[in-house]
């Protein structure tokens, strides 16, 4: 299990580091990260990934990030836009930096969550979370 948290990490990483090359490298990235959320979610129902939001269900509340088609470019770029969202109606569209650092934050709390829940199936899925974002 182990040698597959490292290589799932390791992906993340050498993908991730290309990321800040090229906006279109950031969506690869975003899409490893909605299928590796796609999976949590069949496990706990603190994690949640439905058109193009990733979701991640806290303690203090719940925080996403959301993938959308930038309207104001040419349909045939397809050059997408990120959001942070949170529950208290917080709608902030980030920059590339931003992006990449939201992005790369959920990955490495979802691949940690992964690890743990692999570890202890009969681990308390809220308290792992909540300790993820503290």
């Amino acid at each position: 299990m182990k040698k597959l948290f490292l290589l799932v990490f390791m992906l993340g990483v050498s993908v991730t580091s290309q990321a800040q090359e090229d906006w279109s490298k950031l969506t690869e990235v975003f899409d490893l990260v909605y299928s590796l959320a796609t999976d949590l979610s069949e496990q706990t129902d603190k994690v949640t990934a439905a058109s193009n939001v990733i979701s991640i269900i806290t303690g203090k509340g719940t925080v996403s990030v959301q993938k959308k088609l930038d309207k104001s470019k040419p349909k045939h770029l397809t050059h997408y836009q990120y959001h942070l969202l949170t529950t208290t109606g917080k709608d902030i569209l980030l920059d590339k930096m931003n992006a990449e650092r939201v992005i790369e934050t959920f990955q490495a709390k979802l691949l940690e969550l992964k690890t743990t829940l692999a570890e202890n199936q009969d681990a308390d899925v809220s308290k792992i979370l909540d300790s993820l974002f503290n």
